[in-house]
């Protein structure tokens, strides 16, 4: 009975020193996947704030374009755009036409 007494706690010296090699390699483990993804996360925070500043500059070289003081300055002459003469303006009254448009060729 001595020698059964012994055996088992032999077996369970094994498996007991079998559970603590691997309770501490699980932990180191979870602790290099925290510190990976701790690196990931940074990463991915870095990412962000370039894109949110270049989101920013963007917007302000858009706003800088748009500008009407920019328009303004733009010589329009020279790009094929002037300002109209009094005479050359044509009003066009909007007519609302209950039925189809009608379209001809005629010359009258």
């Amino acid at each position: 009975m001595r020698y059964r007494k012994n055996k088992m706690l032999s077996v369970f010296k094994v498996l007991s020193i079998i559970f603590l090699v691997i309770a501490v390699f699980t932990v180191v483990w979870l602790r290099a996947s925290v510190t990976s993804l701790e690196y990931n996360l940074s990463t991915l925070e870095k990412i962000k704030t370039e894109a949110l500043r270049d989101q920013k500059t963007l917007v302000a070289q858009k706003a800088s374009l748009l500008a009407l003081t920019r328009v303004d300055k733009i010589d329009l002459a020279g790009s094929g755009f002037s300002f109209p003469e009094r005479k050359r303006v044509v009003y066009v009254k909007g007519v609302d036409v209950k039925g189809p448009y009608k379209a001809s060729y005629s010359t009258q």
